[in-house]
């Protein structure tokens, strides 16, 4: 699911509701990074952010699972049920979602 350093790429954008699984792995080879789910009202609205921690406040959004600290050509696996709606996949460590890793996902009946 990840491409160039800061950026994240989806095999398919939409998905039916129901268990998903993403597979992720961090193509980069020196950049460690991790993927959250976050359901969201509107995909392109802003998410809440803390300047200072140069990061997404995760007690501020609703993230319904991760895969956390994927060192550079690592891959996790992780599953998460999800009802119809919008969802951002971002990495929230430092910088990264402001630098642009945040991609829509969009869940189907």
């Amino acid at each position: 699911m990840m491409g160039r350093m800061m950026s994240i790429r989806l095999d398919k954008p939409t998905v039916k509701a129901g268990a998903i699984t993403f597979d992720v792995t961090n193509w980069s080879r020196s950049v460690l990074h991790e993927v959250l789910v976050v359901a969201v009202d509107n995909p392109t609205a802003t998410l809440p952010y803390d300047y200072p921690q140069a990061r997404v406040p995760e007690d501020q959004v609703k993230v319904l699972g991760e895969a956390g600290d994927l060192q550079p050509n690592v891959s996790k696996t992780f599953e998460v049920t999800l009802t119809p709606g919008s969802y951002l996949l971002i990495c929230n460590l430092p910088g990264h979602y402001a630098a642009g890793m945040a991609v829509p996902l969009s869940v189907t009946p």
